[in-house]
């Protein structure tokens, strides 16, 4: 009886003692922080890296190509690494276009709304816009032109004027509410139609290409966006 017990009790001491070890390797496979931290950093380093390929190849005149393969060679990664980054062509677009927006501080956006004043909103919108469209021209010019026939870039480039288009209508009815103007439906999505308009890159490009300033472009747009809300 005796030896059956002491069986029992290394039986059990066997069973902790495995335990403790599975816990331990269980431990040891578990990714450090600093580890996570690291990769997290290459991997910020290289998508930032393949948006900029990206980018460059937009603003190539010689460069006519936005193919995955076209962006992996330029951005020195493999297409796996591409598909691992963004899963997807249009993941990648949607990416690039978010790239295009923080380099040419679209992050101010909030700024329109929160401007009591709807004539200085209006002057703040025109000047952010512009402000994105000067910030890459080429780049801008290339990804508008190419969205005639890839309907990938097409969506995009949609779905972005769109939100312009919104912006643009809720500060026509700013504008209408404060002069106290009696506008139908019709007139005032005329004025946001307008706004929108005016605000977008065609003609932006109009302006710049015709010599005007960066200056020259925002006085002139924001003199004819008021007239359009007034």
């Amino acid at each position: 009886m005796f030896e059956i017990e002491d069986l029992r009790h290394a039986g059990f001491a066997l069973y902790m003692l495995y335990a403790e070890l599975q816990k331990l390797e269980r431990i040891q496979d578990m990714p450090r922080p600093y580890n996570m931290e690291k990769r997290q950093a290459i991997a910020s380093e290289t998508r930032t890296r393949i948006l900029e390929a990206a980018r460059r190849l937009l603003a190539s005149e010689s460069e006519t190509d936005l193919s995955m393969e076209a962006i992996a060679q330029r951005a020195d990664v493999s297409r796996l690494t591409l598909y691992y980054q963004f899963n997807s062509r249009t993941g990648l677009l949607e990416a690039l276009y978010d790239h295009l927006a923080n380099r040419g501080n679209m992050r101010r956006i909030p700024e329109v709304f929160l401007e009591p004043d709807p004539a200085a909103a209006i002057d703040k919108l025109v000047s952010i816009f512009v402000g994105f469209w000067a910030s890459d021209p080429v780049a801008l010019r290339r990804l508008r032109a190419m969205a005639v026939l890839d309907p990938e870039i097409a969506k995009g480039i949609q779905a972005r004027d769109a939100r312009r288009t919104h912006i643009a209508g809720q500060i026509s009815k700013r504008m209408v509410t404060a002069g106290r103007k009696k506008f139908t439906e019709q007139q005032l999505h005329a004025a946001s139609t307008v706004l929108s308009l005016l605000t977008g890159f065609a003609t932006y490009d109009a302006l710049a290409t015709a010599g005007h300033s960066q200056k020259e472009t925002i006085a002139i747009i924001a003199r004819l966006a008021r007239c359009a809300v007034n």
